[in-house]
């Protein structure tokens, strides 16, 4: 939120059966242990190259967890926190993936929306002198990411993608007393792993980068700055169970951290150096092309 540093107040937001199990125990205590690991060594159950593994569509609901927080630039707090934010909002994404047969070549995109409220901490502001304050802030959030990916070390149940990824981020923030828009993009590079040894297949996935760009407005008070670049980082595991040969349902989780320097001052106000972290669990089902 805007930090005034002109004296002049304003807001600042800085489970067979029982039978056969006592006649044959022996056989149960041995079936118990090795199905798990038939499960687990088994071949996919629908024989699926690596391209064809890759070629799908899905659609994912989940929930993000928003945890933002505002560092005080002037001193005037005891612990150098300005303002935080948490809350759980909601969220659709829409995805696409895609691999060649013939190159190493691995694509994917991904577009989400995320909205709902979180639990606002800080305080107002006049002059030199904090009020503390509490209130609902509304969130929309939109997301769009694409990834360039080359598969390597490839065997029939892992492989290895280096990518690189573009992000844009676009947050509607909307506060007790008025509104700010933030809009980032940023380049990062990581690493991808798959492994299918069953029907179960299993992803994790690792980058870091950095902010290219952010833009922050607030119309009210005429307020339109290019915030300060900073790193960003983002890790992630997603289960997945393929139903059908053309179906997958899956769920994922994964966090990402990133932040802004701070503003230079327009009108006697300024927007602190802040960061956020978003760690989001989803379900979703997929479809293969």
């Amino acid at each position: 939120m805007l930090t005034q540093i002109s004296p002049k107040s304003a807001s600042c937001h800085s489970q067979f059966s029982g039978a056969l199990a006592q006649k044959f125990p022996n056989a149960l205590k041995k079936s118990s242990f090795f199905l798990p690991l038939l499960l687990l060594t088994a071949p996919p159950a629908f024989a699926q190259t690596w391209a064809e593994y890759n070629r799908t569509l899905s659609l994912d609901l989940g929930t993000v967890q928003q945890r933002y927080a505002e560092n005080d630039p002037f001193g005037l707090t005891t612990n150098g926190v300005l303002l935080t934010e948490r809350g759980n909002i909601n969220q659709l994404q829409l995805a696409a993936r895609w691999q060649s047969d013939l190159h190493p070549v691995f694509l994917q995109a991904t577009a989400s929306r995320s909205n709902g409220g979180t639990h606002y901490n800080g305080y107002l502001q006049a002059g030199n002198i904090l009020t503390p304050f509490a209130a609902t802030t509304g969130n929309i959030m939109t997301d769009v990411t694409v990834r360039a990916g080359v598969p390597i070390a490839r065997s029939d149940t892992v492989q290895w993608i280096p990518f690189i990824e573009f992000q844009r981020h676009q947050w509607d923030r909307r506060l007790a007393q008025y509104n700010e828009n933030f809009t980032h993009t940023a380049g990062l590079l990581g690493v991808q792993w798959q492994w299918r040894p069953a029907a179960w297949s299993v992803e994790l996935a690792g980058a870091v980068g950095q902010v290219l760009s952010v833009d922050m407005q607030a119309p009210s008070f005429g307020f339109n700055q290019t915030l300060g670049n900073r790193g960003l980082w983002q890790l992630g595991g997603t289960v997945a169970y393929d139903l059908t040969p053309k179906w997958r349902a899956h769920t994922s989780l994964t966090t990402r951290h990133f932040g802004y320097g701070q503003s230079a001052l327009q009108g006697g106000v300024l927007l602190p150096t802040n960061q956020t972290q978003q760690t989001t669990l989803s379900i979703g089902l997929g479809w293969h092309y």
